[in-house]
């Protein structure tokens, strides 16, 4: 017999403005691995939500049956909130004090003597040495112990805080992307890492795509327009075809002319020209004798392992990284420490990062999150012109997004926040547009529309672009030349 874990019957969130087209109704059984399925926007965050009891529910309440010392049928309003936790990219917030962080502080290694590093933090995690020793074999923690959590790249935060949840030894785990940030071996043998943690653990996975769905899934949840349901086996949703096709109907995106540039345009032939770098930490060394050089309308792909140092070499282009004045860089036929100021950089540079994620947290609307591109903050703390707030909703409307861009950033969902802030990286039309991992989290349909935006882009005369990605089939048809990184041990 099937013994239930928790039990959702008729429930409905409490939502001002929210038009739900069903209740939820839910059982997830002992045992079971689920995962919840949906394009972006649809409503897998918030069902993740009501779970962590983080959103007031109407009707009835919601039936958590794992507490041994409660009755079965015992209706818990206000659990541990250790009991169920959730695993995102914005878990680090935290982890370590992000609000009072700045982006470029990563990269200040003088800055960063007050951060904990990823041992300091696991140790106070659990009074066991024998868990602590497991989880840093069974997910290769050994590198990142020495390491500050702000020095971590997307990928390495994405297995260290996938390891300082399971040390807490929670009821349930809800992973949202699981797969987001990390490089192919990575994601193949966290794939096989679920199927062991199945074994003793309960996990729901939130995906916006099919082929994200992990192995050990047994059931789906199908989330679409705030409907949440019918659920089903996994093995009768891969047989229905015609469903899975329903749940991600096409949509149509507008074809808008792009804005112009608002870059002041000069004249240069080379975009970056980077010889001999070298970047080396304690124990740890990035690049040596590094040479890379792009001309004036070039479009790359930057690859290599996590941690093999993509965001370090980007910040060293982006002017975030102080340690470029030590090295031997041209930028737009200028050497770097020759008097320009780094806003004279960024203003030629569109750019959207993982780690830039993470910096957003002040409580504006999308829009303003996009108007910020324009004057190169995180955040916006300047009024934007009638002009500017016009070309920004045409980048809105372009990735469409549109609809969003009054709510608060923070309360739409991660996916489309990934959308929010490339078109911010777009909005001036630079001259220069670096992307790293610009679809991270995107369902299908939203995919393949952001890669004809960014074509649209690159078609124009004179752009240069650099696309990081693990995937090769994410990357844009325009992209002719590779550049890829070797990870030192």
């Amino acid at each position: 017999m099937e013994t239930p874990f928790i039990t959702m019957n008729g429930v409905v969130p409490a939502m001002y403005g929210v038009q739900f087209a069903s209740n939820i109704n839910w059982t997830i059984n002992k045992g079971e691995q689920w995962a919840v399925v949906g394009s972006n926007g649809a409503g897998k965050s918030l069902l993740a939500e009501v779970l962590l009891g983080r959103t007031a529910c109407k009707g009835e309440k919601i039936k958590y049956n794992f507490f041994d010392e409660k009755p079965e049928d015992y209706k818990l309003e206000h659990f541990p909130v250790e009991s169920i936790i959730k695993v995102c990219f914005e878990s680090a917030y935290t982890m370590a004090d992000y609000k009072n962080m700045y982006y470029q502080q990563r990269f200040n290694s003088t800055e960063n003597e007050e951060n904990p590093t990823v041992e300091e933090i696991l140790t106070r995690a659990t009074s066991s040495k024998d868990d602590l020793e497991y989880w840093k074999e069974k997910l290769n923690l050994s590198p990142l112990f020495p390491k500050r959590i702000i020095m971590l790249s997307s990928g390495e935060l994405r297995r260290f805080l996938i390891a300082s949840v399971l040390i807490k030894k929670p009821d349930l785990v809800i992973f949202d992307n699981p797969f987001i940030g990390l490089d192919k071996q990575t994601c193949m043998q966290l794939n096989t890492f679920f199927n062991e943690l199945a074994r003793f653990q309960q996990m729901i996975f939130i995906v916006p795509a099919l082929e994200e769905i992990p192995d050990v899934v047994t059931h789906i949840m199908p989330v679409k327009a705030m409907a949440f349901g019918p659920t089903m086996t996994r093995k009768a949703f891969d047989k229905d075809t015609q469903f899975q096709a329903s749940l991600f109907e096409e949509r149509s995106f507008p074809v808008v002319e792009l804005p112009a540039t608002s870059v002041p345009q000069t004249e240069y032939e080379v975009v970056m020209d980077m010889k001999n770098i070298n970047i080396s930490y304690p124990q740890r060394t990035l690049f040596k004798d590094l040479n890379w050089k792009i001309l004036k309308g070039e479009k790359w792909a930057l690859s290599g392992p996590n941690g093999s140092g993509k965001s370090t070499l980007l910040s060293l282009l982006a002017a975030d990284n102080p340690r470029a004045y030590a090295q031997n860089i041209t930028l737009f036929d200028k050497r770097r420490g020759t008097g320009e100021t780094i806003w004279d950089i960024k203003r030629k540079i569109g750019y959207i990062s993982s780690e830039m994620h993470l910096y957003f947290h002040a409580d504006q609307t999308c829009l303003r999150i996009v108007d910020s591109g324009f004057f190169d903050t995180i955040g916006l703390y300047r009024k934007c012109s009638e002009e500017q707030e016009k070309v920004a909703l045409c980048w809105m409307k372009m990735l469409g997004i549109e609809n969003i861009a009054d709510k608060p950033y923070l309360k739409v969902s991660s996916g489309e926040q990934r959308l929010v802030l490339l078109a911010r990286s777009l909005v001036k039309n630079p001259d220069l547009l670096i992307l790293d991992e610009p679809l991270h989290g995107l369902d299908a349909q939203n995919k393949s529309n952001a890669r004809k935006v960014i074509e649209t882009y690159c078609a124009q005369p004179g752009r240069t672009m650099i696309y990081v990605t693990h995937r090769r089939n994410e990357i844009p048809a325009c992209v002719t030349k590779f550049f890829e990184l070797e990870k030192f041990d």
